[in-house]
């Protein structure tokens, strides 16, 4: 007859002749379990070659999936010694002359050991996950690098604005300072705020008229003065808009003078000197020359 561990699924082949009535106990002698005795004349009789061939396959079946642990286990250890990886692998054949049940407990270790390594390597994964957040959060260099971009771009622009709302200034401190590169260059960038429609302005607050005055030479009227720079540094040279009128206020003629020279030197003036033509002679004319806001220059 066969009977089978309730704990460890050991299956041994008892011969019934052995058995008496006193009998109560069968005890296993893979893990010393011990269960009660069944009547053999109620109990089913299992034939042998089927019970046989189930051990087979199980132990077949053990064997297999001991090999897949086997070349896993392998695989993993590549880098180790030759010596090292022959040792683990005749260590995990030999597990093949064991019981089953000890074969069976020390899969199912195995299969716990690897879960326990698995947890710990993703929990350290995560803690060095974490750690290297938390120093980029608190390395200050990081915090210079995301800061730099946006401020340069900042001070850039606000560089540039600057640059075209004071752009007269710019030009004339410009020229205080590098007179030779800025009358060279002056005319590009002059004719660039012309395209874009940004036009230079006159500093009326440094700029004075100075001996303004008119005279008629054959068929032509002489306009001439001087127009000074007040100021510590040099300025753009203004247009002149002049007006001959009657006493009676009405408009004899009319002309715009404009500058032969960009800049005025500090505390220096440039001459005026323009002429008109005209077929008639005004007697007791007013001149009058004011100084326009945007500035024009002679080609």
């Amino acid at each position: 007859m066969l009977e089978k561990c309730l704990k460890c699924n050991t299956s041994f082949q008892v011969d019934e002749n052995l058995i008496t009535s006193k009998l109560k106990y069968f005890k296993c002698s893979v893990c010393d379990n011990e269960w009660p005795f069944v009547n053999s004349k109620k109990s089913e009789k299992i034939p042998e070659n089927i019970t046989e061939e189930k051990l087979r396959k199980d132990l077949e079946a053990i064997r297999s999936e001991i090999e897949k642990k086997t070349d896993l286990l392998s695989n993993r250890k590549e880098d180790k010694s030759k010596e090292k990886f022959t040792k683990v692998k005749n260590q995990n054949y030999n597990t093949k002359k064991k019981s089953v049940a000890q074969i069976a407990e020390e899969i199912a270790e195995a299969s716990v050991k690897n879960n326990k390594e698995t947890k710990i390597f993703k929990n350290k994964k995560k803690i060095k996950t974490n750690t290297s957040k938390v120093k980029n959060l608190y390395n200050p260099s990081s915090k210079q690098r995301s800061l730099a971009i946006p401020l340069i771009t900042f001070v850039s622009i606000l560089i540039i604005s600057s640059s075209v709302y004071f752009r007269s200034n710019v030009l004339s401190l410009s020229h205080s300072y590098f007179p030779n590169f800025a009358e060279k260059n002056f005319y590009k960038i002059f004719d660039f705020f012309k395209q874009v429609k940004i036009p230079l302005y006159a500093d009326f607050k440094n700029l004075e008229i100075e001996n303004f005055g008119a005279v008629y030479e054959g068929k032509s009227v002489k306009f001439f003065g001087n127009i000074k720079n007040n100021s510590k540094y040099s300025i753009l040279a203004p247009t002149l808009k002049v007006v001959m009128t009657t006493e009676d206020g009405k408009i004899l003629a009319e002309t715009i003078i404009k500058s032969t020279q960009p800049f005025i030197s500090s505390n220096d003036f440039i001459k005026i000197n323009h002429l008109i033509l005209t077929d008639q002679k005004y007697n007791n004319a007013s001149i009058r020359a004011t100084i326009m806001k945007e500035i024009e220059i002679s080609s």
